[in-house]
């Protein structure tokens, strides 16, 4: 590998210019060669790219002949790259000048020759296993963004570039953190026991899961994300990235692309001739500004006319009175006795704890392409201080790509790429988190009080902090850390041989390796770790993949063209996992295993590996170029099956007819008009060690050994899942592109679902393995491109996409009715599905309800007023949306461009523990109803004689007795009324989810050639003014961010709400140039 490296790096620096060249079918060649193979082909059309207009002011476009070709050329500075595709009877140029040229060519003009449409050419995209078709000749819809799409706002983690900009993608984070994981699921969710995250493959090369499970902090409450592996790649080295929805797009990468195929192909040295140099530098500043509406009216205590101010609830005496009173952190005078502090609230109590986040990426790309290759060198930086004191996430990644063509037959090719991702500490979430300490802190705590968090001569031992149930926000944020350190090698070789002009064979090897080390550190006097903790984890991951594609296009003499490819693929992965820990150390701040308390030494490992072997084929044939019908046959052997049934065979037909050439639609309103459909089957496996029932080793009690016994019983005799899909579309074009729209229906079901059931107790177990289950998915995706304005100064152009998806559970299996994805909560909140409903739904216990009479609905309270809480589980949401839109719009006028992306959520429910646990303890502005009179309180006496005027009355009837009800006349106080109705039903914070966000807004302007002129070798210049997630409105107007709702990393457990991260707004600027 090595010396592939240094021979392909040698000779191309080596390489001197020569005369004018272009790439044309793989090869580079002279402008004379290139003419001597098309002067067959007078019927040619000529034609630069449109995208050459911003580079040299106008579009040529030459007809007749090809000697016009190089008469055209001559204009060109003689460095400039050129590369040309034929695409339906069309030249296509695509021309990167490195200078202005000197003159403007004579001839006729854009606009007196008949511009051909994009469309009509058809563009060129990535599909399965790397190969590029034209869209025109696919029967299943595909959706590729480009490098411009990725980069002009630069995201941490890539995959959130895709939010809002293709149909049938669904893009949530699992917090506001940059380095925060994203899930992605595409066309809704299929699978009953699986994660539903699509395959991710960058450069032919499939790779680890974009998110994986959070890892479990050593107190049991609080979880950590160390983010995606595949954020590890910069979005600066990105050159395109294609979605593989439906199941024919992705037949071909076997069992993990059931639920589709991500596709990210990274820049190579290819697009400039010659020697090139580009830099790129983003700074970007993040605010948090959503948070839960906080009431600051009244402080601490356990009622209003309270003189107990020393409590964790928020329903104590009225704030900014004049008052003085006993507070937590009241000073002792001379007798020992507290002294009364001013009784104020400090409103920014949230604010003033969170930073303004800071994150600086730098990219730094030098390439060569000349006739024997080419190659590209990328080295970028990202920093990052987030908006948790003392939290930052730093990556560093190296790239290199490589092409050598060591003859005209034989191409030798390579990617690799190094990230290191590191943190010394990562923010946490969940129960016992930052974000749950500082939100809990009652009005009358000023959080600047708390920074410094140890007890004064108790350095180490005790922390400082109002509460003596929870933990000092600065305490988590600088003593309990979590600290990790990825280190991540993705890459491949290929060699590709021209056997003969029609005969191809492409060898490919790739690897994805990463070694993940985390740190979790806990001082003594943590809550959940009185005596300190520490944790230390070892994650390895290694995949490998060996391919081969044999391809046949053989010259026929008629109107037809066939091309047929075989190929195999042998796909082995491996993950080992050793954790070391103990809850207890001996001395305090000494972080080292040997540290470790007698006995409280906990060892684990774990080791899984799985192969799947391979072979499959693809078929295409087409007519006159507007008719093409496609055929792919794949067969997987997975190691996670039994013998008996590890062998499955899934094919997929597309058929594709481009309408406005089949039946030659000359009209000047209709450019294009294509009708796709496919139908597809694929299969999948299981996770490794499924069919028999093992006794792992669990933690030593003492000296003695133990070992545990699983109550779920494992079947040796499962097959695999099998998914049908059937999808149908259109695309159209009219007004020479300036109005275009496509529209896709799906459907697919998925079968043989493999999950756990319940079993009698009797067989020794009390749930079992079994295939069952068919979920069903079908919807619409449709797209709409405008361009309502277009001169040479200003242009507007449109992009909107919709999404609607339908999941319906088809059937489960005769002996199960309903089945539990799993439940949060204290399993209060349980995700269910039954037969006839949609997976997303989401069920607790209601309050009892009159059944009937004139009361019917109303709650049944019982004697004291309060509400009872029912046996039955109801549903209370779901969390998928009803559809989904984005917005995409670009102006420009001359040299300065504005682009801004909406993202419109409509529907859905989230359930919010977060609203739960802050109306519970008083603190939100929907918990002053009632707090005294000025609020609507009731003047009452309570059972110890006290006068209150905190009254109020739960909504609902109360029984007689003798089976008839009356309205409910108890009055109780106000904490209780809110404990009552809020802690226990959790359909009182369950809201909507519609949402619409400003996602994304650049502003750039592209500085003209004078101004360049008096930088050395400096070829284009850009300055944008960026930001993301500016604005957000959402429906529940509650001070929550629907989009960031969940509660585990699985895709089945969404729509929850659990002291993540406040939303934050990110704004900050980009420099780009080339040389």
């Amino acid at each position: 590998m090595l010396f592939f490296l240094l021979t392909v790096g040698s000779r191309l620096l080596a390489q001197q210019p020569l005369e004018r060249m272009i790439t044309f079918k793989g090869s580079t060649i002279t402008v004379q060669q290139f003419i001597q193979q098309v002067k067959g082909q007078q019927q040619l059309q000529f034609t630069f790219d449109e995208d050459v207009n911003a580079l040299l002011s106008r579009t040529v476009h030459i007809r007749k002949t090809a000697a016009s070709l190089k008469e055209a050329l001559d204009w060109l500075s003689a460095d400039a790259s050129i590369h040309c595709r034929i695409l339906n009877n069309y030249a296509i140029l695509s021309v990167a000048p490195t200078k202005q040229p000197a003159s403007t060519p004579a001839g006729p003009s854009a606009t007196e020759l008949p511009q051909p449409s994009t469309k009509a050419l058809g563009e060129v995209v990535v599909t399965a296993l790397g190969i590029k078709k034209n869209e025109r000749n696919l029967g299943y819809s595909v959706a590729q963004l480009s490098s411009k799409d990725v980069s002009d706002v630069p995201q941490p983690n890539v995959l959130n570039s895709l939010a809002a900009r293709v149909p049938g993608v669904s893009i949530r984070s699992t917090g506001a953190d940059p380095g925060s994981s994203v899930m992605v699921t595409i066309r809704g969710q299929s699978s009953i026991s699986k994660d539903n995250q699509p395959l991710y493959v960058v450069d032919g090369v499939p790779v680890a899961p974009a998110i994986q499970n959070p890892a479990q902090a050593v107190d049991g409450k609080q979880t950590i994300d160390y983010g995606s592996p595949i954020s590890d790649i910069s979005a600066d080295d990105i050159a395109s990235i294609t979605v593989l929805k439906g199941a024919s797009a992705a037949a071909l990468y076997g069992s993990r692309a059931g639920s589709g195929v991500i596709l990210i192909t990274t820049k190579s040295g290819s697009a400039k001739k010659g020697l090139g140099v580009s830099f790129n530098s983003t700074a970007m500043y993040n605010k948090a500004w959503m948070f839960p509406h906080f009431q600051n009216e009244f402080g601490s205590g356990d009622m209003t006319e309270s003189v107990n101010t020393i409590s964790t609830g928020a329903w104590g005496p009225k704030l900014n009175t004049g008052r003085k009173l006993v507070q937590w952190n009241s000073p002792l005078d001379e007798n020992g006795d507290p002294v009364p502090l001013d009784w104020v609230a400090y409103p920014n109590r949230a604010k003033d704890f969170f930073r303004t986040g800071q994150t600086y990426t730098n990219n730094i790309a030098v390439s060569k392409n000349t006739d024997a290759g080419n190659f590209r060198l990328s080295y970028g930086n990202m920093q990052n201080k987030g908006i948790v004191p003392n939290t930052d996430l730093k990556r560093d990644n190296l790239t290199f790509s490589g092409t050598y063509h060591l003859n005209r037959s034989v191409h030798l090719s390579t990617n690799l790429a190094y990230a290191n991702n590191r943190s010394h500490n990562r923010p946490s979430a969940y129960t016992e988190s930052v974000t749950m300490q500082v939100y809990k802190l009652t009005p009358n705590v000023d959080i600047n009080a708390l920074r410094n968090y140890w007890v004064p001569g108790k350095e180490g031992l005790q922390q400082y902090n109002p509460y003596s149930t929870d933990d000092n926000p600065f305490l988590i944020a600088y003593e309990e850390t979590n600290s990790y350190k990825r280190n991540r090698i993705t890459g491949n070789v290929q060699a590709s041989f021209d056997i003969r002009p029609d005969l191809t064979l492409m060898l490919r090897t790739g690897l994805d390796y990463y070694a993940l080390n985390e740190d979790q550190r806990r001082p003594f006097s943590a809550k959940r770790n009185p005596k300190g903790a520490y944790v230390i984890e070892n994650d390895n991951f290694k995949e490998q993949n060996s391919d081969f594609l044999l391809t046949y296009k053989p010259s026929l003499k008629n109107d037809f063209k066939v091309s047929v490819a075989v190929g195999g693929n042998r796909m082995d992965q491996e993950t080992l996992s050793n954790q070391q820990s103990t809850g207890s150390l001996t001395l305090p701040g000494v972080y080292n295993l040997s540290n470790a308390a007698a006995g409280a030494l906990v060892n684990t490992q774990s080791y899984r590996r799985k192969r799947i072997n391979s072979v499959y084929a693809i078929g295409e044939v087409s007519y006159k170029n507007y008719l093409f019908l496609n055929l792919t046959a794949r067969n997987d052997w997975s190691s996670t099956l039994p013998k008996a049934n590890n062998s499955y065979f899934y094919p997929s037909v597309s058929l594709s007819a481009v309408v406005s050439d089949m039946l030659d639609m000359k009209w000047d309103q209709l450019s294009y008009l294509k009708l796709r459909a496919n139908w597809s089957q694929v299969g999948s496996d299981t996770d490794p060690y499924q069919l028999y029932n093992t006794v792992p080793f669990d933690t030593d009690w003492g000296s003695v050994k133990r070992a545990t016994i699983s109550f779920n019983q494992k079947n040796s005799l499962l097959k695999p899942e099998i998914a049908t899909s059937y999808e149908a579309g259109v695309d159209a074009a009219f007004f020479k592109d300036r109005l275009g729209f496509n529209v896709t229906w799906y459907k697919t079901n998925n079968r043989n679902q493999i999950i756990q059931v319940p079993t009698t107790i009797a067989s020794g177990a009390s749930t079992m393995l079994i295939n069952a289950g068919n979920i069903q998915n079908s919807g619409w995706e449709a797209g709409l491109n405008l361009v309502p304005v277009k001169t040479a100064d200003f242009s507007w152009k449109s992009d909107i996409n919709f999404t609607r998806n339908v999941n319906k559970v088809i059937e489960l299996t005769p002996a199960v009715t309903s089945y539990m994805l799993g439940s949060t909560d204290g399993s209060n909140i349980e995700y269910l599905i039954r037969e006839g409903t949609k997976m997303g739904d989401f069920y607790t216990r209601s309050w009892v309800k009159v059944k009937e009479g004139p009361y019917a609905g109303q709650a049944l309270l019982n004697s004291n007023g309060l509400q009872q809480q029912d046996a039955d589980f109801v549903k209370i949401g779901n969390y998928n949306p009803d559809f989904t839109m984005g917005f995409n719009n670009n102006f420009r006028y001359r040299n300065l461009s504005l682009n801004f992306l909406l993202d419109w959520r409509k529907g859905g429910a989230y359930y919010s523990y977060v609203a739960k646990s802050l109306i519970q303890d008083g603190r939100t502005t929907n918990t002053l109803r009632g707090r005294d009179t000025e609020h609507g309180g009731l003047t009452w006496t309570d059972a110890n004689g006290t006068v209150r005027h905190d009254g109020m009355i739960m909504e609902g009837v109360l029984a007689n007795g003798d089976g008839t009800y009356r309205p409910n006349d108890v009055i109780i106080d106000a904490a209780t009324y809110y404990d009552n109705k809020y802690w226990k039903y959790y359909e009182n914070e369950t809201y909507t989810a519609t949402y619409v966000k400003l996602k994304e807004v650049s502003l750039t302007y592209v500085f003209n050639r004078n101004v360049m002129q008096h930088i050395p070798f400096l070829s284009t210049l850009s300055l944008s003014l960026i930001g993301n997630n500016l604005y957000t409105w959402a429906a529940a107007k509650n001070g929550y961010d629907p989009e960031i709702t969940m509660s585990l990393s699985s895709q089945r457990y969404q729509g929850v709400g659990h002291w993540t991260l406040p939303g934050t707004r990110s704004y900050g600027a980009k420099l780009s140039c080339n040389f």
